[in-house]
């Protein structure tokens, strides 16, 4: 049998390479520990559901998902018209408590667009809270119904975030762009209506008098108008249609 002889040179280099594997191996899992160690997961926030027995609405279903960015919690929860009559507009508050650095609060506002597509007894439709990203993860989120308005006019809530003023605003803004349009479409016709979209500017009534939240709303209204307007092209009898719609459907308060 011939013997193969191995040279002293190939030999330290074999030990040297060893030694370097071994060394990469060591230093890759002691950084794997310390990034491990340095990791502390986040605790899911401990989620609150407001106790509030005459609520025409409940709050049910609540899950939390704080997963990839525990800053940035996902809430998805469903809320049940537990009255006996239909609802327009409804706010669901959030509040995050943030340890030293307070709390954040804001709101989930939905508005039907008219009354057949208010939310009837028994209905539970689905909302979310997404998109916030707190300074640090919030230990608790606390939800509940802020604000309810129902199809006859009538409200129900704290309405801690002033949304039934906001809301207020906006109509009347929606309104009063209404009402300018409405005057060009009778004078100039559709094309008039169509070159005037972004020059009508009708102003508040009274704004000195108004609150910021009354104010932003009747700003929104009317760039809302003008978008409902906008896509129905160029065609009167589509445009009329839409300028003669009221703002709000109600019923009859009874």
């Amino acid at each position: 049998m011939r013997k193969t002889k191995i040279k002293p040179n190939s030999i330290v280099l074999s030990v040297i390479g060893i030694l370097c594997l071994a060394i990469l191996v060591v230093s890759a899992r002691t950084r794997e520990n310390q990034t491990n160690a340095d990791k502390v997961p986040a605790k899911k926030p401990v989620m609150i559901v407001k106790n509030q027995p005459d609520s025409p609405l409940t709050i049910n279903s609540v899950v939390v998902d704080y997963f990839p960015d525990a800053r940035m919690p996902e809430v998805s929860f469903k809320v049940t018209n537990i009255s006996d009559k239909r609802v327009m507009v409804y706010a669901i508050k959030h509040v995050a408590a943030l340890g030293s650095r307070g709390a954040f609060s804001g709101a989930v506002t939905i508005i039907r667009a008219d009354r057949k597509r208010a939310l009837r007894p028994g209905e539970s439709p689905e909302g979310e809270i997404s998109g916030i990203q707190y300074p640090q993860p919030p230990e608790s989120l606390t939800l509940s119904v802020d604000y309810v308005e129902f199809v006859d006019g009538t409200r129900w809530g704290e309405d801690t975030l002033k949304n039934g003023e906001r809301i207020d605003g906006m109509r009347a803004g929606a309104d009063a762009e209404r009402e300018a349009l409405l005057k060009i479409l009778t004078t100039e016709g559709a094309e008039g209506v169509v070159r005037s979209l972004d020059s009508i500017t009708p102003e508040a009534d009274q704004p000195s008098s108004r609150s910021a939240q009354w104010l932003d709303g009747f700003r929104g209204g009317v760039g809302t108008m003008r978008e409902r307007v906008r896509n129905k092209g160029q065609s009167h009898s589509e445009i009329e249609k839409e300028l003669r719609r009221p703002v709000v459907q109600k019923e009859n308060r009874r």
